[in-house]
């Protein structure tokens, strides 16, 4: 019988990453998820981050990469490897795929998804949702998203498809079925941190999508590609970042200041890179703070 948890958290660790970082997100999963979870590092660092990292956080799950796979679809054939794995050992109502330059920052994160999924189980992918050219997060902030929408119209639609046809094909035929279940151009859910039910991840599985290797070199991000097969296989997208919902994530830095985060009560941010002057050293010292304080 599989061990059940409440939460699997996923996360890939590339050779860029830094280690005293990395120790700094786990802990805040260690500190604020007082349900049951399991966490599952991916090492595609070529620097055996991952056995460094089991000698300290014992009960972590490590997946090393025979190869390194790499961003945009190589990222995808990793994550998706993870998620094949998670669903062959474990149980769980919710897992959350997050950077290593994500952070918890609010007690059980997972919550709000756990109850999303059970009111609606069609709901399979959820975080902060991107649609349209420029969507904007929470905090008002306008979100560049016409990349996605140019490269799927570019590489399935017109001749550029000839530049990698055997791919460019499998995106097309993803494409039409993602559209014919009500697919938006390039609409996705931000892939820094989302979480995603166990039936999604079972019927992604079902339909051959988990990995799919026609599509590992279509010239999309990992979350754009997901994007297609959450519409693909009739699934839907959640919400959990407008208002006062649990997430606080941005591209390149936060979206807002550390203490308007605290303050508004979320949960999960990223990045932790930066925010105007701050350093991701500080920003993380911010968190950490707040920790020792609770």
């Amino acid at each position: 019988m599989k061990q059940q948890f409440d939460l699997i958290v996923v996360i890939p660790i590339g050779p860029n990453c830094k280690l005293p970082f990395i120790e700094d997100t786990l802990n805040s999963i260690v500190h604020y998820c007082s349900c049951t979870y399991k966490i599952v590092l991916i090492d595609d660092s070529n620097k055996n981050y991952g056995t460094i990292l089991k000698q300290r956080y014992t009960d972590v799950d490590v997946i090393i990469n025979k190869q390194q796979y790499g961003l945009l679809g190589g990222l995808y054939i990793a994550l998706s490897h993870a998620f094949v794995y998670v669903l062959d050992n474990y149980g769980f109502k919710a897992l959350l795929r997050m950077d290593t330059d994500a952070l918890i920052t609010g007690y059980n994160p997972q919550a709000e998804a756990i109850q999303m999924f059970e009111k609606n189980p069609r709901i399979g992918l959820a975080g902060f949702i991107k649609r349209g050219k420029e969507p904007r997060d929470f905090a008002g902030n306008p979100i560049e998203n016409y990349w996605p929408m140019h490269q799927i119209t570019t590489y399935a639609l017109t001749w550029r498809f000839l530049s990698k046809p055997k791919a460019n094909l499998a995106l097309r035929k993803l494409l039409l079925k993602a559209l014919l279940n009500g697919y938006a151009m390039g609409e996705n859910v931000f892939g820094g941190a989302y979480i995603v039910s166990e039936l999604y991840l079972q019927k992604l599985r079902e339909a051959n999508m988990l990995p799919d290797y026609g599509i590992q070199k279509i010239y999309l991000e990992e979350d754009h590609i997901f994007g297609l097969l959450t519409k693909a296989i009739d699934f839907e997208f959640g919400d959990l970042e407008t208002g006062d919902l649990p997430f606080g994530v941005a591209w390149r830095g936060l979206p807002t200041s550390p203490e308007e985060l605290y303050k508004r009560g979320k949960k999960i941010i990223h990045s932790t890179k930066r925010y105007n002057d701050l350093s991701e050293t500080d920003i993380r010292q911010f968190f950490s703070d707040k920790r020792s304080m609770d």
